[in-house]
C-alpha cells in the first residue's frame, strides 16, 4: 500500500512539471545553440564603458584618439595577485583622456573616455 502511495504522489509530481523536452531548456546537451547577434554600434551619448581584444582597445586608444600614455599602476586582490592593470591615457592638445583596463588573465580591455580634463596636484 505504501508503495502504490509513494507511486502516486511521484507520478503526480512528474505529471505537474509538465513535459521533459529539449525545447524547454531542460537538457543543456541537446539543446541547439542560440546565434550570436552581431556587435551593433551604439551612438557614442550611450556608451559608458567598451570592451574588446587588448590589440583592438591600444590601436583605437592610439591611433583612433591618437592619445599617449599619462600614467599606469597594476590592480592586485588581498593575495596581491595581479588582477588588471590601470592606464591613463590623455591627448594634450584637444584635452581627450580616457582610462584603459587591461585584464591580465584574459585577452580584454576595456575603456572608459571624456573631453576637457582637467589635472589637479595632489
Amino acid at each position: 500500500m505504501k508503495k502504490l502511495v509513494l507511486m502516486f504522489i511521484l507520478s503526480f509530481f512528474l505529471l505537474a512539471a509538465g513535459p521533459l523536452t529539449p525545447e524547454l531548456g531542460i537538457y543543456d546537451k541537446g539543446s541547439p545553440k542560440k546565434k550570436e547577434k552581431p556587435e551593433q554600434l551604439k551612438p557614442l551619448s550611450d556608451v559608458m564603458l567598451y570592451c574588446n581584444t587588448r590589440k583592438f582597445v591600444d590601436n583605437m586608444v592610439q591611433e583612433g584618439y591618437r592619445l599617449q600614455l599619462a600614467a599606469k599602476g597594476l590592480v592586485n586582490d588581498e593575495k596581491h595577485k595581479d588582477l588588471l592593470e590601470s592606464q591613463l591615457w590623455m591627448n594634450p592638445i584637444n584635452n581627450q583622456w580616457a582610462i584603459v583596463f587591461v585584464y591580465k588573465e584574459i585577452d580584454r580591455s576595456c575603456i572608459v573616455g571624456g573631453n576637457n580634463i582637467v589635472l589637479r596636484s595632489p
